[in-house]
């Protein structure tokens, strides 16, 4: 309960003493001209979407809610395995940093600094980041195209990556090799309703629970087939409210038995379901 009310004491000094003056002013400046250039390129180029604000705004708070955690882990494992060590830091070093040496504190406010920044930069490695480099690589792929049907020195390295060594469909394989590209788990083969499976689901058209993000899975129902035949990875939602996808094993027409991998424009009703494999 102490360390809980020393806590808000120091939120609340900050505060209200203005410490942060700056940075708090900068926060609502910052999202107006984030809002500005989203609605002036929105304005030039109305059929592509540059931003999806709501989701980069959910990133950024879980980077800070992250690197929040991280920090208070740190300092309450220091607290809690090596007592004497914190009891010097926070009695003699704290409470005399004002006294030293503007040398000393230099030196000091330098190492603090790296070690935050040292901090923060694990913090953006995790999956979020996971999800920034996964869409890269994704963009990377567009040039693959199939040399004979659902062939090529690309596509035979898919399916390879899932157990299959002939010719074969191969648009969850694209799915699953990138996927496991950046260790995510993930069914790991070629069949795609393996990639609708009831409890990785988080969005259907019926049931929009989980706003999707970048490097989640969506997948297509076909009647005809009775059951789900063809997946690829949801990228973003664009202005007007379709899914912008990156997939594989399809065309220009958007077809299941396609010649390469595309960006397509899906509508987000002909969906079957998202499921999320990047926790």
């Amino acid at each position: 309960m102490k360390i809980v009310q020393k806590f808000l004491v120091a939120v609340r000094s900050y505060f209200i003493t203005g410490n942060f003056k700056e940075e708090i002013i900068s926060i609502p400046i910052m999202i107006l001209g984030f809002f500005a250039l989203n609605w002036g390129l929105g304005k030039l180029f109305p059929s592509s979407a540059f931003f999806d604000f709501f989701s980069q705004v959910e990133t950024i708070a879980f980077r800070v809610l992250a690197y929040v955690v991280t920090i208070t882990m740190a300092w309450l494992g220091l607290r809690i395995m090596f007592p004497s060590v914190y009891k010097y830091l926070h009695e003699e070093f704290y409470h005399n940093f004002d006294t030293m040496q503007e040398e000393d504190k230099r030196k000091w406010g330098i190492r603090i600094f790296l070690v935050l920044l040292i901090c923060a930069a694990l913090v953006s490695s995790g999956r979020a980041g996971t999800r920034e480099e996964l869409t890269k690589k994704l963009y990377s792929e567009l040039y693959v195209r199939e040399v004979t049907p659902n062939s090529s020195p690309e596509i035979d390295t898919f399916l390879s990556a899932v157990g299959v060594y002939v010719p074969a469909p191969w648009c969850v394989a694209f799915v699953s090799y990138n996927l496991s590209s950046f260790n995510v788990p993930n069914p790991a083969t070629a069949w795609s309703p393996d990639y609708a499976r009831v409890k990785n689901i988080i969005w259907t058209p019926k049931k929009p629970t989980i706003k999707p993000l970048a490097g989640d899975v969506f997948t297509l129902y076909f009647s005809s087939m009775k059951r789900v035949g063809h997946g690829g990875f949801y990228i973003k939602t664009d202005k007007s409210g379709y899914f912008i996808t990156i997939e594989g094993n399809t065309n220009g027409m958007g077809s299941r038995e396609g010649d390469g991998v595309y960006v397509k424009k899906r509508a987000p009703e002909k969906i079957y379901a998202i499921t999320r494999f990047i926790k």
